[in-house]
């Protein structure tokens, strides 16, 4: 004859120790805010200094092709400043300028 088995219950602690646990291992895989800011930085700055390469090389494929990805960015990130409005502002200030 099987031997019966005892099945045991978690305590209130240890489920509450088990949620704690799963709630650190998920926000182990998100970036905090300051990492978001950080990579959002560097985007924009990527986008503006890809920009003034091509503005610096007289390059109007490439000028189109940042003025393209700077539309592309505003499109995908509504919420943050429009980095198209800052490459348009360096243009005009450019073409002013000279």
């Amino acid at each position: 004859m099987p031997e019966p088995t005892i099945r045991t219950f978690p305590t209130p602690l240890d489920e509450m120790l088990r949620r704690s646990q799963l709630v650190d291992a998920r926000n182990a895989l998100w970036p905090s805010e300051a990492e978001l800011v950080d990579a959002e930085a560097a985007v924009r700055a990527e986008l503006i200094n890809g920009f003034l390469a091509a503005s610096a090389a007289f390059d109007q494929v490439a000028i189109d092709s940042a003025l393209a990805e700077a539309r592309t960015y505003d499109l995908a990130n509504p919420d943050s400043p429009p980095v198209l409005d800052e490459l348009t502002a360096i243009r005009d200030h450019s073409a002013v300028a000279a």
